[in-house]
């Protein structure tokens, strides 16, 4: 009899497993389902792991605040640092459910559609989106990341962040996407500038040639920029004599949901 055939994703997960991983996530699961520290030779007992495996992953984890020693017991316990990660992801998905009524009202009103942005690292991640009614709108999929110096959204949160905040997620060479880009950094200072003062943000065919974009920053109860809102469509039906209605709009929908997170103008 010939053995069962390993399927393609088992081979793709056995092919990229990292032990040293899979030890230490062992490791946080198990301890985040207990109610007391855990020693290192009672973890490597109840995880079959090695002594000295157990103990390296602990000494890091204890370094990066993610495990904390009890000294009464000798036992290692979960530590402030998945509590700060939690409360992030927390925010992040709090922020989404909050944000989806008024991107929804956003697409209705303006007939495009409607998408929350957030940072992530050197792009910036689509968290939501809203398709308007009717058959033919620029579709968004959730998830999806973009250059923050081409696209509206990015362009709103790079415009209130500190210098010392742009130099990590800002390529020393800003890539040309279209014949639109904006690849000057000076040129790019510029624009930013009048995006504080106006808050709002345009893509005029800047990532995508054929598609235009109108972003408003959304600020939280600490009055830090945590996303941009805006709408997205295609050029051909871009009407230039609806630019201040659609402005108005869009920073409308940004003030909802930035009351809505707690800030207060």
């Amino acid at each position: 009899m010939q053995p069962p055939s390993h399927t393609k994703a088992e081979k793709t997960a056995r092919d990229y497993a990292v032990p040293a991983v899979d030890r230490m996530l062992d490791i946080v699961e198990f301890l985040v389902r207990q109610a007391r520290p855990f020693g290192i030779s009672e973890l490597a007992r109840e995880l079959r792991i090695s002594t000295n495996s157990v103990f390296r992953i602990l000494r890091r984890l204890d370094e990066r605040g993610y495990v904390e020693f009890d000294e009464e017991s000798g036992g290692y316990q979960l530590g402030t640092g998945f509590f700060r990660l939690g409360m992030l992801l927390s925010t992040r998905f709090d922020l989404r459910s909050r944000a989806r009524p008024h991107l929804q009202e956003l697409a209705r009103q303006t007939g495009e559609t409607a998408t929350v942005q957030i940072p992530d690292g050197d792009r910036v991640l689509v968290l939501d989106a809203a398709n308007p009614p009717g058959e033919f709108f620029f579709q968004i999929v959730v998830g999806s990341r973009f250059y923050y110096h081409s696209n509206a959204m990015g362009k709103c949160i790079l415009a209130f962040l500190e210098d010392e905040q742009l130099q990590p997620i800002l390529p020393a060479r800003l890539p040309r996407l279209t014949p639109n880009t904006i690849t000057d950094r000076k040129r790019l200072s510029l624009e930013l500038a009048e995006i504080r003062k106006t808050r709002v943000a345009y893509d005029r065919e800047e990532y995508t040639t054929g598609v235009f974009c109108i972003g408003a920053p959304v600020f939280d109860v600490n009055e830090r920029v945590v996303a941009g809102v805006g709408i997205s469509g295609l050029a051909v039906r871009w009407d230039r004599a609806e630019c201040e209605r659609l402005e108005f709009l869009v920073q409308q929908a940004a003030a909802r949901i930035s009351a809505d997170t707690g800030y207060e103008l």
